[in-house]
C-alpha cells in the first residue's frame, strides 16, 4: 500500500482502467474464439460424417468382397477429396487406410471415435496424430459389413491446421483493436488526470520547498483553477510555511551550537543508547578509538570498543540511571592511556531515560608528567646526596684525626676528589640539558647544512680510546656524501652520549656498530636515521619507554658502579 500511495495520480487512474479494458477485451475474445471454434468444428464434422455417408454403400460393398480392391478405393478416394480414410474391423484391425499401409499400422481399438462408432454410433474427436505428426480432426460411423457379426468402424479424418489459421487471424485482429483501444484509452486517462493532478502537482512541490528548508518566502500557489478544498489545502500550507519557517531557524541554530561544541571539544565524548548502540562519537573519541563516524553510527558499543571497565560504567549508569565518575586505563598501541571519565544519564523531553553520555579527560601526559616529576625529585636527591654524603663523611672523618695518618688522608682525599667531580659532572650535565631545552623552546637552536659522517668520525674519535681499553671495535655505516641540517656541537654530543651508553654496556672484544642513512617516511619527505647497535647486556622491554628519563637507570647498582651521571640519554 505504501508503494501506491507514493506514486503519480497518473498511475492510480490508468491501470485500473486498463486492467477493466483489458479484462474487457480478454473476455470477448475468449468467448468468440470458443464460439467460433465451437462453430467451425460442428461444420467440420457435419461435412466429414456426410462424406463417410456418401461411400458407406460402396465400403460396404468392397469390404464383403476383396481387400485389394477396398484398399485401392480408400486410396483414390481420400486422395480426390484430401481426406484421409480408414477401414478398421470390429475388433481394431486396420482393414484399409488411404495414407498409409494398413498392415503396419497398430490396433486402434482404443481409438475415442472407434470406440463410439463400434458401439453403433457416430463417434468425433480432436488430436495430435503420431502416423502423420499434426492435430487431426477425426469423424467416425458404424458400417454393418455381411457375414460379420461385429460392427466395422469407417472413419474419415482431416487436418485441423486451417481451423487453427482461422482463429489465428481472428484473434490478431482482435489484438490490433485492442491496442488501439488501449491507446486512446490511456490519452483520455492521461488528459483527466492531468486535470485533477495539476493543482495537487503545485501543492507537492510547495511541500517539497517547504521540506528542503526554502522558507523565506509564503508559497505563492495559483488558486484561480483549483476547487474550493484545494485552494483552502494550499493556503493553509502557506501559513504553515511561515510557521515552519520560524521553528527550523531556531531549531538550526541550536543545533549548530550544539554540533560546534560537541566536534570541537578536545574531550573524546560517546554517546550510546539503552541497548549500548552508539549514537555519537567526536573526533577525540574517533582518533582514541580508531573508529570512523560513517562505520560506527547505530552499531554494537561492545562490537567496536573492547573496554570492560567502559562498557560496565555505561551498565552501571544505565541500571542506577545516576552520574558515574571514574579513573580508567586504555590500553593502546603507544602505550597506556589514563582517562578521568564521567558517564551521565541522557533523557528526552518526558525526562524518559534514552541513553549515556561519556565524557573522557585524557590524563595520561599529566600522569606521566606528575611521575616524572617524582622520580626527577628523588633520583636527583639521590645522585646529588650520594657524593655529598661520601665528601662530607671522609671530611668529618679526616677532621677526627685521619690528618694525621698522611696515607689515609691521601687516599680520602682522593675520593674526595671523585666525588666533587662527579657531582660537578652532574651538575654540569643539568646545565647542559637545561640549556637545550630553554632554547628548543625559544626554537634558538640553529641548523646548518653540515656532513654527518665527519660528525660520527669526530664523535668516534673522542670515544676510542674508551673503547680501546675494552678491546671493542666501533665500525661506521654512513655514506660519506650524507648531509643534513644539524647542529654540529649538539648532534656530536648526542653520539658520544649512546656511544659512551653502549661501549658501558658491552662485552669486552664487542663491536658497536655507528649507522647513519637517509629514508623516507610515509609522506615522502625525507629524513636521516641515526643509530647505535651493540651486542651489550640489553634493555628489558618494560624500561623501553623511560631510557630518556633524567636519571633513570634500568639497573641502578649497575648503573652506579659502571659511572656516569644518569643524564646522558636525556640530553
Amino acid at each position: 500500500m505504501d508503494f501506491l500511495h507514493k506514486r503519480r495520480l497518473l498511475w492510480h487512474l490508468f491501470p485500473p482502467n486498463l486492467l477493466i479494458i483489458l479484462g474487457a477485451i480478454f473476455v470477448v475474445t475468449w468467448y468468440g474464439s470458443t464460439v467460433i471454434r465451437a462453430f467451425y468444428f460442428e461444420q467440420m464434422e457435419s461435412g466429414l460424417e456426410t462424406r463417410a455417408r456418401l461411400i458407406e454403400p460402396e465400403i460396404t460393398r468392397l469390404a464383403a468382397g476383396s481387400k485389394v480392391k477396398l484398399q485401392n478405393f480408400c486410396r483414390q478416394v481420400g486422395k480426390r477429396a484430401k481426406t484421409r480414410i480408414t477401414v478398421v474391423r470390429g475388433d481394431g484391425t486396420v482393414v484399409a487406410e488411404s495414407d498409409s499401409d494398413p498392415a503396419h499400422m497398430g490396433n486402434h481399438a482404443n481409438r475415442p471415435e472407434l470406440i463410439t462408432a463400434l458401439g453403433g454410433h457416430t463417434g468425433s474427436a480432436l488430436r495430435f496424430s503420431k502416423t502423420l505428426a499434426e492435430n487431426m480432426l477425426y469423424v467416425a460411423i458404424p458400417l454393418k459389413i455381411p457375414g460379420e457379426s461385429q460392427a466395422w468402424g469407417l472413419r474419415l479424418s482431416v487436418p485441423a491446421t486451417s481451423l487453427d489459421r482461422i482463429l489465428d487471424t481472428i484473434r490478431n485482429k482482435i489484438i490490433l483493436a485492442s491496442l488501439v483501444v488501449v491507446f486512446f484509452a490511456a490519452l483520455i486517462t492521461l488528459f483527466v488526470s492531468r486535470l485533477i493532478s495539476r493543482p495537487l502537482e503545485e501543492i507537492r512541490q510547495g511541500a517539497e520547498k517547504l521540506a528542503r528548508g526554502e522558507l523565506d518566502h509564503p508559497l505563492q500557489i495559483n488558486t484561480t483553477a483549483m476547487s474550493t478544498e484545494v485552494a483552502g489545502l494550499a493556503g493553509s500550507l502557506n501559513k504553515m510555511s511561515e510557521l515552519v519557517h520560524d521553528r527550523v531557524q531556531a531549531m538550526t541554530r541550536h543545533r549548530n551550537e550544539l554540533e560546534a561544541v560537541f566536534t570541537g571539544m578536545t574531550e573524546p565524548i560517546l554517546a550510546v543508547d539503552t541497548e549500548m548502540h552508539i549514537i555519537r562519537l567526536n573526533r577525540a573519541a574517533m582518533r582514541l578509538f580508531h573508529l570512523q563516524l560513517l562505520t560506527v553510527k547505530g552499531k554494537p558499543m561492545q562490537d567496536l570498543i573492547h573496554h570492560e571497565d567502559l562498557q560496565q560504567i555505561i551498565h552501571d549508569v544505565l541500571a542506577n540511571e545516576s552520574h558515574i565518575e571514574k579513573n580508567i586505563i586504555l590500553s593502546d598501541q603507544a602505550g597506556r592511556i589514563y582517562l578521568q571519565t564521567r558517564a551521565v544519564p541522557l533523557r528526552d523531553g518526558g525526562n524518559r531515560l534514552i541513553g549515556v553520555l561519556v565524557v573522557m579527560n585524557d590524563m595520561t601526559r599529566l600522569y606521566r608528567l606528575e611521575t616524572m616529576r617524582r622520580d626527577f625529585v628523588a633520583n636527583v636527591s639521590h645522585e646529588l646526596k650520594t657524593p655529598i654524603t661520601a665528601i662530607k663523611g671522609y671530611v668529618e672523618t679526616l677532621l677526627d684525626g685521619a690528618l694525621e695518618q698522611p696515607e689515609d688522608a691521601c687516599r680520602f682525599l682522593g675520593i674526595i676528589d671523585r666525588q666533587a667531580s662527579h657531582l660537578d659532572a652532574i651538575i654540569d650535565d643539568l646545565l647542559t640539558l637545561s640549556r637545550i631545552e630553554q632554547k628548543t623552546e625559544h626554537n634558538e637552536i640553529a641548523l646548518t647544512l653540515n656532513n654527518i659522517r665527519e660528525i660520527l668520525e669526530s664523535a668516534l674519535q673522542t670515544c676510542s680510546r674508551t673503547a680501546a681499553n675494552k678491546q671493542i671495535t666501533i665500525k661506521i655505516d654512513c655514506s660519506s656524501d650524507l648531509v643534513g641540517r644539524v647542529t654540529p656541537t649538539l648532534l656530536e654530543q648526542a653520539v658520544i652520549n649512546l656511544l659512551t651508553n653502549a661501549i658501558t654496556h658491552s662485552h669486552e672484544g664487542g663491536t658497536i656498530m655507528l649507522r647513519a642513512q637517509r629514508e623516507s617516511d610515509e609522506s615522502g619527505k625525507s629524513r636521516i636515521i641515526l643509530s647505535v647497535e651493540d651486542h651489550g647486556i640489553g634493555i628489558a622491554a618494560e624500561h623501553l619507554d623511560r631510557l630518556f628519563e633524567r636519571f633513570y637507570r634500568c639497573d641502578r647498582a649497575r648503573g652506579r658502579k659502571q659511572g656516569g651521571t644518569g643524564l646522558g640519554l636525556a640530553i
